[in-house]
């Protein structure tokens, strides 16, 4: 054989070993890119996700909050109504006892009869000036309808009969 050249023979290639590592790099770039974008897409779909989620709960705490603000002050209202008529059953309580209080001797109280919205007082009385003058008053200003009837008697005294009422319930009925 003959031989032409000083140097061995050596084998080309079509793709030089460089350009097969730049390849390889340009497509791992490539691929890094899209996982990337792959994640960054799922990232942003869960925190929509979540956005949505955490709308949802906020509806729900504003409305959560709404139902209890009217709540406390549906109690406040109750509490007012339970204090005003606490202390109208106390300002009664305190008028009725001056009533009773201011009953002369030539007065005389036969029963007394208290019910939830009304006070029914019988008796015998000497004059209807007297009865007027003396407890008659005093009933006009604590109830808003009050009513005495007079009966005479054999003496020349009076029986009387006072039935005096409010609108209010100045005693609370018992619950069973």
């Amino acid at each position: 054989m003959v031989k032409l050249s000083y140097r061995n023979p050596v084998v080309k290639r079509m793709v030089s070993s460089l350009t097969k590592i730049w390849i390889f790099y340009i497509v791992l770039s490539i691929l890094a890119i899209y996982a990337t974008a792959y994640a960054l897409q799922k990232y942003t779909w869960l925190v929509a996700r979540n956005v949505e989620i955490l709308k949802v709960q906020s509806s729900i705490y504003n409305h959560e909050t709404l139902r209890l603000k009217e709540d406390i002050t549906n109690t406040m209202q109750t509490l007012q109504g339970v204090q005003d008529k606490s202390n109208y059953i106390v300002n009664i309580k305190e008028s009725i006892k001056g009533v009773l209080e201011m009953i002369p001797d030539s007065i005389t109280i036969q029963s007394i009869t208290i019910d939830y919205s009304s006070l029914t007082l019988k008796g015998i009385v000497p004059s209807k000036q007297s009865f007027e003058l003396t407890i008659q008053q005093r009933l006009d200003s604590i109830f808003e309808n009050s009513h005495v009837e007079f009966y005479p008697l054999s003496n020349g005294w009076f029986s009387f009969v006072s039935i005096n009422s409010s609108v209010l319930p100045f005693i609370a009925k018992k619950v069973n």
